[in-house]
């Protein structure tokens, strides 16, 4: 587990990574939310996934450290700004979110008290132009976000984010993050490997698990951040690739691993949701029309979901797998 935190004297510094691609209009804005700290970040560090990147022109000559690369996708792009922090502490912040003002100062005041912490995530707030069911507010900008929260009554369950204790085996389950509030000491995220290039999805939970090998995962139970929920959100689209790189994600969970491996459950405790990743992905293909990528799915899916019925379940057609659950509700065989 973690060590005493690093620091010269009782000084601790952070940096913050941010990675656009493609959004000038809104890195904007989460670069103005990092500079807006009441206890400021020790660096800045925007990375424009493209060197031919808008955000290149629209930052330029700003305070803060900007650099591009080759596109590579957004792994790449965080782990190049890790690649150029300084500090003990490494946060991180999506191009399409908010930082509240008081973020960094109740990050650090937390870590104060309790220097064990090598892990750290913040509760937040879900908000869009237009609010729909699962926002909390309608806001565009950090003025009007700060506004509505006066008022604002949370909607989302972030008890997910509460792994302290067990943090490795519920991260087995599935993500329990919040990458625009992730923060890491930089000697932790840098022996658990980073972020690992060439993945569309699923970056951000290898991290989470390699680091959880090393350290616990703490939540301050403060809303200190703002998830702006938009049509460009990468989150709502679904591709039988980024099915088949979640489901790898998962199998690499359970092969060796030069890291720590905590205690966790048997494999077979995390077959639930397992199996709704095989069937998400399995949808994906068949809505592709992509049967190649279906095999593969299924391919995989046998390190991950040995037992045979596991697997009939999840490439069962919804309608049947209700029928099914509505039996088994009632007692009946399925």
């Amino acid at each position: 587990m973690a060590a005493e935190a690093p620091g010269t004297g009782d000084r601790l510094s952070f940096a913050l990574v941010i990675p656009t691609h493609q959004r000038a209009d809104l890195v904007a804005q989460a670069v103005d939310s990092a500079l807006r700290q009441t206890r400021p970040f020790d660096q800045v560090i925007v990375v424009a996934d493209g060197v031919d990147d808008p955000a290149v022109t629209a930052l330029a000559g700003g305070p803060v450290e900007l650099t591009a690369i080759a596109k590579s996708g957004v792994a790449a792009a965080r782990n190049a700004g890790l690649a150029l922090s300084r500090t003990d502490w490494v946060c991180f912040l999506d191009d399409d979110d908010l930082l509240h003002p008081e973020y960094l100062a109740r990050l650090e005041g937390e870590i104060r008290k309790a220097p064990e912490i090598g892990a750290m995530n913040a509760e937040y707030w879900s908000f869009a132009a237009a609010a729909g069911p699962e926002d909390e507010f309608s806001a565009s900008t950090l003025e009007e976000c700060l506004t509505a929260i006066a008022t604002a009554v949370p909607v989302k369950d972030l008890s997910y984010l509460r792994i302290e204790g067990r943090s490795f085996d519920r991260l087995l389950e599935r993500l329990r993050g919040s990458m625009s509030t992730a923060a890491v000491r930089r000697d932790l995220l840098v022996r658990a490997g980073g972020f690992p290039d060439g993945m569309i999805t699923a970056q951000d939970w290898v991290m989470y698990v390699n680091v959880a090998r090393l350290t616990e995962w703490r939540v301050l139970r403060e809303r200190l951040a703002f998830f702006r929920d938009h049509p460009r959100t990468a989150t709502r689209t679904n591709s039988p690739l980024k099915g088949l790189t979640a489901l790898s994600a998962i199998r690499s969970f359970w092969q060796p691993s030069d890291l720590p491996t905590p205690a966790h459950r048997p494999l077979d405790a995390y077959r639930g949701y397992y199996r709704h990743v095989l069937n998400w992905t399995l949808r994906s293909c068949w809505s592709a029309r992509d049967m190649r990528a279906y095999r593969e799915a299924l391919r995989i899916a046998r390190d991950i979901l040995p037992h045979r019925t596991d697997r009939l379940r999840a490439a069962a057609p919804h309608w049947l797998r209700g029928r099914a659950s509505a039996l088994r509700q009632r007692g009946a065989p399925s």
